[in-house]
């Protein structure tokens, strides 16, 4: 169901699911695409035309290590797409690390953007951020500088490494040599700026934006607070306030007496459970903000 399309010399892997109102949905994590095919399937079933992709460096979309903001490319490669396939604009929606994709791309590029979902703002906790940090950048810079390439990409004991690369070797065996042909310094450097961009600002969790960079975003959105722990409430209570166009949804009283069945779904199958479940919500926010153009 997926292909992959080289746009302007970069592989971006994608599929479309549906017709009707265009949405973008990007998983949580640096997941691939296969964590949206149920929110996809959803959304699909109330008249919407669904893209879903693999944000460049992750899956089985290519290798960009050129920007200093590792959300631009994500964000510029999106455009890209988006035009590629005509779905620009589009609502824009995800959920965790692809809320926070999404957010970037609605304050870099409003005009591609018809309204945009954020489920579940991550925490705002420093110590999980720099266990993240170091896990999914810093750890592989320093290992890189001090033993090349090929150390740089040796088994750790870092558990929050969220480009997850023996999976994308996995699927792409030509990644790995790719990445064992870099300049070791210029790849740790990389790393590091990427680090540094997340935390630009105090606010990871909101794409690195500052509280004037978040009050420019005009468009509509919504924004679900999460299931608790890494997705606490006020992390989603605290965007909402900064968001002047924003409307806030507390899953846990919106949904009242499944709220326990939705909970059970994700524990026993998978985060995207949980993503899926607000399909019924966020079809609302879409045909209210269809409405009022």
């Amino acid at each position: 169901m997926a292909e992959i399309v080289n746009l302007n010399g970069f592989d971006i892997r994608f599929e479309i699911h549906g017709k009707g109102i265009p949405i973008v949905y990007t998983p949580g994590g640096f997941y691939p695409l296969e964590k949206g095919r149920l929110m996809a399937e959803r959304l699909k079933a109330l008249g919407y035309k669904v893209l879903l992709w693999d944000r460049p460096n992750t899956g089985e979309s290519g290798l960009l290590f050129q920007e200093d903001n590792l959300l631009k490319i994500w964000a510029d490669k999106l455009r890209e797409l988006l035009h590629y396939t005509g779905l620009a604009p589009a609502f824009i929606s995800g959920g965790s690390a692809g809320g926070v994709g999404s957010l970037y791309f609605a304050y870099l590029y409003p005009a591609e953007v018809k309204g945009l979902i954020f489920i579940a703002p991550p925490t705002d906790d420093q110590e999980i951020w720099e266990a993240m940090m170091r896990g999914t950048f810093l750890a592989r810079a320093e290992a890189a500088n001090k033993g090349g390439m090929a150390a740089a990409f040796e088994s750790t004991d870092e558990t929050l490494d969220l480009f997850n690369w023996p999976n994308q070797f996995e699927r792409v065996a030509q990644k790995k040599q790719q990445l064992l042909s870099m300049n070791p310094q210029a790849f740790a450097e990389t790393m590091r700026v990427w680090a540094r961009s997340w935390i630009a600002s105090g606010f990871p969790y909101f794409a690195g934006l500052s509280d004037e960079q978040l009050s420019t975003i005009k468009i509509p959105m919504i924004v679900f607070s999460g299931s608790g722990g890494f997705h606490p409430q006020h992390t989603a209570e605290a965007l909402h306030v900064r968001l002047p166009h924003s409307t806030l949804v507390i899953p846990s009283e919106y949904y009242g007496e499944i709220w326990d069945q939705i909970l059970h779904d994700m524990e026993a199958k998978g985060d995207e459970y949980f993503d899926a479940a607000l399909a019924g919500r966020i079809d609302e926010f879409v045909r209210s903000s269809v409405q009022t153009w």
